[in-house]
């Protein structure tokens, strides 16, 4: 069981989450302009995550410089990092802010539209890279980690066919003749989205032998992970599967979702090593 102090920080974040659906879903179905309920949610979104990039580099900062983990923490506050540049980039197209600098070199626009997305692949495979270092220091410890059979369940059953769904809605769709790389782009992020989710969630697993805190803190992970990868599912149902204003507003939730678990993540592993 986590501590008062640690179950503290859990609650509030969790309320959070609630309140913010729970709102979206209010206006949207008051017939609130869809692209005004996805912006609030986004802003809210962007926070959050620099709510969680705060706690993971005030979780490294107390570790040793000598702390195995350092490596592991390292590259996921590079991940949230660089997930928070390609966020501060969507922003500015959602806002119409894009300096006319820019706008005005083809050049220069196609490589902040379509090159610059590319960082949310490069953040989350930073998040991949931290993740695999931390589960081979747990088997480097001693301990006897094998995936539970449910854990193996949710990696076969539900994250290895989350690419494959994202392809096969994708290709349904002709993309905006600008943009043909929009099917390489969505394919190659939900896959490893997706990856980090699977583990994430064998990561939880290995996390009960260690107690309750690790539990919730790479099981808040495990959630994140799939949450992104079924964003992406979202995104390529916009045009085929789903009617778009609900399936761009499902899509932010999901990354709503995102958010919110690597914040409870990151913030229970903060005060844990605080502890220690």
């Amino acid at each position: 069981m986590l501590s008062p102090r640690l179950a503290a920080i859990r609650a509030p974040i969790l309320v959070i989450w609630l309140a913010a659906v729970a709102l979206a879903a209010i206006d949207f179905l008051r017939d609130v302009e869809p692209a005004h309920v996805r912006l609030a949610l986004f802003i809210a979104t962007v926070v959050v995550e620099l709510l969680a990039l705060a706690a993971a580099l005030a979780g490294r900062r107390a570790l040793g410089r000598d702390d195995p983990t350092r490596g592991a923490s390292t590259a996921i506050c590079l991940g949230l990092g660089l997930r928070v540049a390609a966020e501060l980039r969507l922003g500015m197209l959602y806002l119409s802010a894009v300096p006319s600098v820019i706008l005005k070199r083809p050049a220069l626009a196609d490589a902040f539209i379509y090159g610059l997305r590319y960082l949310y692949v490069a953040a989350d495979l930073a998040i991949l890279v931290g993740v695999v270092r931390t589960l081979r220091g747990l088997r480097r410890t001693g301990l006897a980690i094998r995936p539970r059979p449910r854990d193996l369940l949710i990696v076969l059953f539900f994250v290895v066919p989350l690419p494959l769904a994202v392809y096969a809605l994708q290709a349904q769709v002709d993309p905006v003749p600008s943009d043909h790389g929009i099917i390489t782009f969505r394919l190659l992020a939900a896959s490893v989205g997706a990856l980090v989710g699977g583990y994430c969630v064998v990561l939880a697993g290995a996390a009960l032998q260690m107690g309750g805190t690790w539990a919730w803190i790479w099981g808040a992970a495990g959630v994140a992970g799939i949450a992104r990868a079924l964003a992406f599912v979202a995104a390529a149902a916009a045009e085929s599967a789903m009617p778009r204003a609900s399936a761009i507003l499902l899509e932010q939730g999901l990354l709503w979702t995102f958010a919110c678990a690597w914040l409870l993540a990151c913030a229970l592993r903060w005060q844990h090593v605080r502890r220690a």
